[in-house]
């Protein structure tokens, strides 16, 4: 898995490309989850280029959601691949996280500053 995280004042951007699985959601966890505060509420995931996600990488996605939520804050996946796609809709976690096109996030991002 290949992670790059930026921080603005109030949002984490992150981009997760590879195989998102059960050897590295600690990586995720700490540099994703631990940087989710009241300062920085709103998380932006691009999986795009993730190949392969296991119910441990399901997991994190949970975790960083309420972690967002605790602090009023807001997740979105932005682009994901098929195969994030397919785990998504077999496990209704689609109807749970907000999942839009990148043209859509863009918009959010936008709006989330004014």
């Amino acid at each position: 898995m290949h992670l790059t995280v930026s921080r603005e004042p109030d949002l984490i951007a992150v981009t997760v490309s590879g195989r998102f699985d059960a050897h590295r959601v600690d990586e995720f966890d700490r540099r994703v989850v631990g940087l989710v505060d009241a300062d920085r509420p709103h998380v932006y995931l691009d999986l795009s280029e993730v190949e392969f996600m296991d119910s441990s990488a399901l997991a994190a996605l949970v975790r960083t959601l309420k972690a967002t939520l605790a602090h009023a804050g807001s997740m979105t996946i932005v682009e994901v691949s098929d195969a994030v796609r397919i785990i998504l809709e077999l496990t209704r976690l689609d109807e749970v996280f907000r999942v839009a096109g990148a043209s859509q996030a863009a918009r959010g991002r936008v709006a989330a500053r004014v």
